[in-house]
C-alpha cells in the first residue's frame, strides 16, 4: 500500500507554473547549473507511461489551492492507477494541504493500518 502526498505526476509539465524559489531549489538540489537543465532533469521524473503499473492500494492526498503540484497531478494519477485507489482533495489545502493536516493525517494512517491486518490506530 502507498500513501501519496501532493506528488507531481509529470514535474517538467508542472515547471512554468512552479514558484521561482521552488524551481531555484529544485535547480540546486539536482546539482544543475541552469533552470533549463533542471527542467529537462525534471522530464526523468514523471509517472507517465507507468502510472497503470500502479496495483498497490493507493491513497493520493492533495491540496486543492497547492500552488506547487498542480492538483490535476492528483487526479491524473487516480485515474491512471489500477487496483484500490483513494483521491482526497482537500479544498482549501495548501502543498501537501500543511494547512490542513487535521483533515487527512487520521485518515491516512487508519487506511495504511487497515491495510496492514492492524485496524485503526487509535485502537
Amino acid at each position: 500500500a502507498c500513501i501519496s502526498l501532493a506528488g507531481p505526476y509529470d514535474w517538467s509539465e508542472a515547471w512554468d507554473g512552479l514558484p521561482v524559489l521552488t524551481r531555484q531549489a529544485f535547480t540546486a538540489r539536482s546539482k544543475k547549473a541552469t533552470e533549463e537543465e533542471a527542467r529537462e532533469h525534471g522530464r526523468t521524473l514523471s509517472l507517465r507511461g507507468v502510472a497503470q503499473d500502479i496495483t498497490c492500494p493507493l491513497f493520493i492526498v492533495m491540496g486543492r489551492l497547492d500552488r506547487v503540484v498542480p492538483p490535476s497531478s492528483a487526479e491524473r494519477l487516480a485515474s491512471e492507477a489500477r487496483g484500490e485507489v483513494r483521491l482526497l482533495m482537500i479544498e482549501n489545502g495548501n502543498h501537501v494541504a500543511n494547512n490542513r493536516a487535521y483533515l487527512y493525517r487520521n485518515q491516512t494512517a487508519d487506511w495504511m493500518a487497515a491495510r496492514l491486518g492492524r485496524g485503526s490506530v487509535e485502537g
